[in-house]
């Protein structure tokens, strides 16, 4: 489905993140012919869902297991993927192979399974999105203290578009024993902005944010949500905690309720406002290594929703192409 969004500048601009110094190019002038993409159906049958009852599918045991509120039912349990990314092992450190270096695949991946097979992260209530949380919480604290754990990615694929395979609504947390390229890109520009203002670059962001109420979603005493300047998808929004800290686990009760209540109003614009698009979204925390300072790290949650594939123009540059003004997205998603 189209549909002509209106923004208030229709020349195209270069637009460049303050932490990674990538460009992004705004195009206003595709936003006229703007394809809201409602998420790819999957139909699976209950008795042929292996989250329904993963031990019919042969599952490993959970390792964590949360109980609805009633105490009769569990509401979400994690178990190790049955397919892994990444498998539990000896910690190796890399080794040459000739010209290339390689290391083991060690790690953790586990599965976040939610209870219903139909009812989706919009669709629940702030009580609930607070408890996912915790087991998030939990989980990631777990596996942390595991010596060669030095990176916990948490994610969330919502359709067949944003990479989800199973229908049945799920997260994921991957331990591995590698800072990824993505995550150290933006370490590197945090500790560059510091070194050289002595201040979080986030916490600068989140101020200017607060000042020109332009890409401003939504905000309350702990939380702040943000269409990105310089975003790298159609209505990608940003997930801060107004408090600085580098450690999504060092989350106070308190802090959690406000982003309970964030995420729980975000999901439900995108499915409202958007037509229930495909979209990803994921935990940006500063890594595990214990001796190394972070502290100059701000963690918070990127949502994008999927709206497009990247041509030859994206894969051949690195450089995402914006159809929507990020002030427009903001407006249309807080209204």
């Amino acid at each position: 489905m189209f549909m002509a969004l209106k923004n208030k500048s229709r020349s195209p601009e270069f637009r460049q993140d303050l932490v990674s110094g990538d460009w992004i190019l705004l195009a206003p002038k595709r936003g006229e012919r703007f394809e809201y993409k409602p998420r790819a159906p999957m139909e699976l049958a209950i008795s042929k869902c292996p989250f329904e009852n993963p031990p019919k599918f042969h599952n490993k045991p959970p390792v964590l297991v949360y109980r609805n509120k009633k105490g009769d039912d569990w509401f979400l349990q994690i178990i190790p993927n049955k397919y892994p990314a990444v498998e539990e092992g000896k910690c190796r450190p890399a080794e040459k192979n000739g010209f290339h270096k390689t290391r083991a695949g060690v790690g953790f991946h586990d599965i976040v399974i939610y209870r219903d097979h139909n009812r989706y992260l919009a669709d629940m209530t702030v009580e609930e999105i607070e408890k996912i949380l915790s087991a998030f919480r939990e989980r990631y604290i777990d596996l942390a203290a595991n010596k060669c754990v030095e990176y916990i990615s948490i994610f969330h694929n919502h359709g067949i578009e944003a990479g989800s395979t199973v229908p049945h609504p799920h997260s994921q947390i991957l331990a591995l024993p590698i800072v990824p390229p993505d995550v150290s890109h933006s370490l590197r520009g945090s500790r560059r902005y510091f070194d050289e203002h002595k201040k979080c670059v986030h916490c600068q962001m989140i101020a200017q944010e607060l000042k020109e109420k332009k890409r401003v979603v939504y905000k309350d005493d702990g939380i702040v949500v943000i269409a990105p300047f310089a975003s790298r998808s159609n209505f990608e929004l940003r997930i801060f905690p107004k408090k600085h800290s580098a450690y999504f686990e060092k989350i106070g009760d308190r802090e959690q309720v406000h982003l309970a209540a964030a995420m729980r109003f975000v999901f439900s614009k995108i499915y409202k406002k958007l037509g229930d698009p495909a979209f990803n979204f994921f935990i940006h925390t500063a890594p595990t290594i214990k001796g190394r300072d972070y502290g100059h790290y701000h963690w918070h949650m990127e949502i994008l929703p999927k709206f497009s594939t990247y041509g030859g123009f994206e894969l051949g540059t690195g450089m995402d192409i914006i159809a929507v003004a990020p002030e427009r997205a903001a407006e249309i998603l807080k209204k």
